[in-house]
C-alpha cells in the first residue's frame, strides 16, 4: 500500500482546513484561497489537495490529487489507501480542531470523512466545535439523489457553482447557496480563446486511467483527418508531469503526428477547435465559444454501472446547462475515430457551428453568473466569524 505521511504545521489550531481530492477541486480551492489570504491574512489555513493548493503558501499536509482515481473498479483497487487516509485525516482533525473544514467536491471520500467526524462527535452537527462546509455540490441531479439527506445530516452549509442545484435540496434543511461559477470570477481569465488560425486543442483529461483510454482514440481521430488532408497544428493540454509521461508514451505509436504538449496554467492559448473529455477545461472551451467534440471511454464495468445509475442526458456540463447537445458527445462504444473525425471536421469548417458555439458561450455566461456580494470568499469568511 502506498505510504501516507502528513506534513507538520506551524499552528496548533488552524482556522481552516481545505480538502480537495482531484485536479479541478485543487484548482478551484487554490483560486479562492488566494483571495481569502489577500483579503483576510489573519487566518491560518491548512490544505490537503494538489500542486495548486500547495503553491498558495498554506500549510500543506498531503498531496491527495496524486492518488486520484475514477470508476468503481479503480476505487476498489485502492480501497486500503483511502481507508487509511480517511482515518489519518479524521485523527488529524480531532487533534488540531480547525474551526472550519471546507471539502471541495470529491464526495465519495469527503462525505465519508464528514460522517466519521459526526460519529466521533467532532463536527458541529454532532455537538462538536468543527464546522463542515462543502464547496461544489455532488452531482445528485445525475445520480445518488438520496445522498442529499446524508449531506444535510453531516454538513453545515453547501455552496453550489451551478444555479439549478439549489432546488435539489429543497426537501432538506441544509443551508444551500449558489455562489456563482469560479470561471466567471472577475479575477479569473479563461486559459483558452477562439482563433480560426489556431491549433486543434486536445484535452484528454486529468485522471490516469481515463487518459490511457481516451488519448489513443483522440490520436486515431486526428489520423483520420490527416488522411483526408485536414492538417492542423496540434496542442495537448496536460495537468501534471505524471499525465505528461502517459501522453508521451502513447504518442510514440503515432510518430507521424507533431504534437506540442503544454501544461495547464502555464500560459493562455487560442484554438480553432477542441477534442476533449468532459471536465474543467471542457467548460472553459464552452465559455470561450470554441467549437468542440466530447469523447469519453471508461472500463466496461464502470461504464455499464454508470449507464444504470446516471440520470442525465449528457456528460458535458455545458450540454446539461443548455439542455441540448451544443458539443457532440461520443461515449464508450460510439467513441469511434471515424465518427468523431466527421464531427471535428464540422467544427473546423462549418461557419454555422462556430456561430452556435459563440451564442452558447453567451448563454452560459448568463447562467453561471451570481451576485458578486455572495461569492465563495464571503461564504467562507462568514463561517470563520
Amino acid at each position: 500500500m502506498r505510504k501516507i505521511t502528513f506534513n507538520e504545521i506551524a499552528v496548533e489550531s488552524p482556522d481552516l482546513l481545505v480538502i480537495a481530492g482531484e485536479y479541478s477541486g485543487d484548482e478551484h480551492g487554490a483560486a479562492f484561497i488566494k483571495k481569502l489570504k489577500l483579503e483576510y491574512p489573519q487566518y491560518s489555513i491548512c490544505a490537503i489537495g494538489g500542486d495548486n493548493l500547495e503553491r498558495t503558501g498554506v500549510d500543506f499536509l498531503f498531496n491527495l490529487v496524486e492518488f486520484s482515481v475514477v470508476g468503481v473498479v479503480e476505487v476498489l483497487h485502492n480501497i486500503q489507501f483511502f481507508s487509511k487516509f480517511l482515518k489519518m485525516t479524521c485523527d488529524w482533525i480531532a487533534k488540531y480542531r480547525p474551526k472550519v473544514v471546507c471539502f471541495i467536491d470529491f464526495p465519495g471520500l469527503n462525505l465519508r470523512i464528514a460522517k466519521e467526524l459526526y460519529r466521533r462527535g467532532i463536527s458541529h452537527k454532532a455537538g462538536g466545535n468543527v464546522k463542515l462546509y462543502h464547496y461544489i455540490s455532488p452531482q445528485i441531479w445525475a445520480w445518488k439523489a438520496k445522498r442529499r439527506f446524508a449531506i444535510a445530516k453531516y454538513i453545515d452549509a453547501l455552496g453550489t457553482i451551478f444555479p439549478f442545484e439549489k432546488a435539489y435540496y429543497k426537501d432538506t434543511d441544509l443551508d444551500v447557496q449558489f455562489l456563482g461559477h469560479p470561471f466567471l470570477d472577475e479575477d479569473y481569465a479563461l486559459p483558452i480563446s477562439y482563433n480560426p488560425n489556431g491549433p486543434i486543442l486536445l484535452l484528454p483529461g486529468s485522471r490516469t486511467i481515463a487518459v490511457k483510454k481516451i488519448f489513443p482514440i483522440m490520436l486515431h481521430t486526428i489520423n483520420q483527418l490527416k488522411k483526408i488532408g485536414e492538417v492542423r497544428e496540434l496542442v495537448v493540454f496536460y495537468p501534471d508531469e505524471d499525465i505528461l509521461d502517459i501522453l508521451q508514451n502513447i504518442s510514440k505509436k503515432h510518430k507521424n503526428l507533431s504534437l506540442s504538449f503544454i501544461r495547464s496554467g502555464t500560459c493562455t492559448l487560442s484554438a480553432c477547435a477542441s477534442l476533449m473529455s468532459s471536465g474543467t477545461m471542457a467548460l472553459n472551451c464552452a465559455l470561450a465559444g470554441i467549437p468542440s467534440v466530447i469523447v469519453y471511454k471508461a472500463s466496461t464495468i464502470t461504464y455499464g454501472l454508470a449507464k444504470l445509475l446516471i440520470k442525465v442526458k449528457f456528460l458535458h456540463i455545458a450540454n446539461i446547462l443548455l439542455n441540448r447537445e451544443s458539443a457532440l458527445e461520443f461515449l464508450q462504444f460510439s467513441a469511434k475515430p471515424k465518427l468523431i473525425g466527421h464531427a471535428l471536421r464540422d467544427c473546423l469548417n462549418n461557419p454555422e457551428t462556430l456561430t452556435q458555439a459563440q451564442k452558447d458561450a453567451e448563454e452560459l455566461h448568463q447562467l453561471l453568473s451570481a451576485d458578486p456580494r455572495n461569492d465563495v470568499v464571503s461564504w467562507i469568511r462568514n463561517a470563520l466569524l
